[in-house]
This record gives structure tokens, sequence and C-alpha cells, in this order.
């Protein structure tokens, strides 16, 4: 980071792989059909964060309902899980 001039975070970074389904696919246009298709949010201030916001957020969520009863009613609002 230019503004810091050093990296902030306590790792080395680790990039996101992505692998062609076939020979002829162009990364830069796979890796922009990716990221629009997740809809992947890196917006927050955790600068070292590996994971996107919308997954960190899933997998947050996911670690609340594994201890719901299987036959309770699930909340299905975002903000219910804030």
């Amino acid at each position: 980071m230019p503004y810091f001039r050093t990296y902030p975070g306590l790792y080395v970074p680790q990039p996101l792989l992505i692998r062609p389904a076939t020979h002829g696919t162009d990364l830069l246009t796979a890796g922009a059909e990716i990221l629009a298709l997740t809809k992947m949010n890196w917006n927050n201030a955790q600068l070292d964060e590996r994971a996107p916001l919308t997954l960190r957020t899933t997998y947050r969520v996911g670690s609340i309902l594994k201890h719901v009863p299987l036959k309770a009613r699930i909340a299905t609002r975002y903000a219910y899980y804030m």
C-alpha cells in the first residue's frame, strides 16, 4: 500500500486461484465475470482480509444457524443476524 509504504497485514496475502475450464479461456475476462457474478465485496476496514465481506458474513451466519434445532423457524432477513 503506497500510503503506508508497506503491507499492513500480519501475514503474506494469498491471492484467489482462478483456473480456466478450457484452454481458450481469457483469464482477465474470466476474473471479471467471477467478480461480477458473485458480487464480492472487499469494502471493509480489514486491510488484510482474504475472503470478501459477503463470504465472511455467510460463514458467520452459518455458525449461528448450526445451533438452531432442525424444526425451528429460521429468520430469513439479513438484519436479524447483524
